[in-house]
This record gives C-alpha cells, structure tokens and sequence, in this order.
C-alpha cells in the first residue's frame, strides 16, 4: 500500500523528535522507536517508514555525516541539535530513497526546521542539503534546474 504524503510527513516528524532524542540518549535505536509507538498516536502516521528512517539515519549515520561535514561553514558540534537531526533525517532520504524526489526531501526538512528549530535554521538546513543533491541526486538535479 501506497503511503500518502501527508502520511510520510508525519513519519518524518516523529523520526526527527526520535533522531533528536537518540543523540542525547545511550538508549538502543530500538528502544527510541517502541517508546515512540507507546508514546505517539501513529493511527494518521505512516510507521513503517517512521521506522525505516530512524534505523536507516542511525545506521548510517558515520557515512551521512562524511557527506555532509565538508558542505558545512562550521564545525558540526556547533549546529543546533535539532538541524543536525534534519541534516540526518534529509541525507538519508537524499541517499536511499531514490523514489521520493529531491525537492519534496527538501522541502519536508525545510519545513521541519522551521517549525522544531532554532529561527533561521531552516535556511541553514536548505543551502546544506540543496548542495547534498547535487551529490546524490546529480543526474535529478541537473535535470530540474
């Protein structure tokens, strides 16, 4: 079954407030996302792929942020938390899911940090991840400008 996109989004706004608190927590990824489930209400929400992003960002996360430390102006311990679990959560899609399109990748993290991080960030989190798509999405990129 196809998953709608207002469905996605709220699968990412739990995967970013999971990200956020698997940064500050020595918890297993596993534990997060059941408390999630015990916590939330995921009736409107899409939770396999709530589960998907958050094991699939921490998973990956060395590598994620090997891609995106050289793209920033500061060191990453600087970032607000909140944009540092975008930059994630929006390189991971940028990545491994081929099938969404960039723009809606960022779009949806734009809109995250704005609305859970510090004012501005969302821009920060644009110019970093607009500039990931070029790397992961180089022939999608190209090709929509």
């Amino acid at each position: 079954m196809k998953s709608s996109p207002a469905a996605r989004h709220r699968a990412r706004r739990f995967a970013l407030q999971a990200l956020y608190q698997l940064r500050f927590s020595e918890a297993p990824v596993r534990q997060i996302i059941d408390e999630f489930f015990e916590d939330n209400d995921f009736k409107r929400a899409d939770a396999a792929y709530f589960v998907e992003l958050v094991e699939g960002a921490a998973r990956n996360r060395t590598a994620l942020w090997e891609a995106i430390e050289p793209l920033l102006d500061r060191d990453s311990e600087a970032i607000d938390a909140i944009e540092q679990a975008t930059l994630l959560l929006g390189a991971f899609e940028l990545a491994s899911k081929p099938e969404i399109p960039y723009r809606v990748v960022l779009s949806e993290a734009v809109d995250l940090a704005a609305e859970f991080g510090a004012e501005g960030g969302h821009k920060y989190v644009n110019s970093i991840l607009d500039r990931l798509a070029k790397q992961y999405r180089s022939v999608e990129t190209s090709q929509s400008r």
